[in-house]
């Protein structure tokens, strides 16, 4: 991503596709996203689903505050982002909780008269997988012996 002239910023057509991976039942993961500090206070993060359609809203952040309201309800309370993310220029999201179905491309845009800011993340959550091991017991009639025998 550059910075092209005064306040008008640019994307490049070279975008980078971050994967994250994390097994299902871990406490959290982490969607990565560092840019550039003193971002300016009127603008927005948003961070998106965007294989889906419509896209999902997944975290808003607007005004100094999240938006838990506005964003997709099977993402309320699992979704944290840092304090003074536009000063840091840290909009690292925290998903608590992931399970496969999280799994799937996110994007984060900031927003400021256009995208100022763009980040890509590819999340795969690997799930729990069970054996489960059956002893099966047949029973095998021989007629011509007129009788049985177990085989275990």
């Amino acid at each position: 991503m550059g910075f092209s002239g005064g306040s008008c910023w640019k994307i490049t057509s070279a975008e980078k596709v971050c994967q994250v991976e994390v097994e299902e039942g871990a406490e959290s993961v982490q969607l990565p996203f560092k840019t550039t500090e003193n971002l300016p206070e009127d603008s927005r993060v948003e961070w998106e689903r965007i294989e889906t359609k419509p896209l999902i809203l997944v975290h808003h952040y607007e005004n100094g505050s999240d938006q838990p309201h506005r964003q997709y309800q099977g993402f309320r309370d699992r979704t944290k982002m840092n304090k003074d993310l536009l000063k840091t220029g840290d909009l690292s999201l925290t998903l608590k909780h992931p399970t496969e179905r999280d799994s799937g491309r996110y994007r984060c845009d900031v927003v400021r008269n256009g995208v100022i800011r763009r980040k890509r993340v590819q999340l795969t959550v690997r799930g729990l997988y069970v054996c489960v091991f059956i002893r099966v017991c047949v029973l095998l009639w021989r007629r011509e012996e007129r009788k049985h025998r177990w085989i275990l």
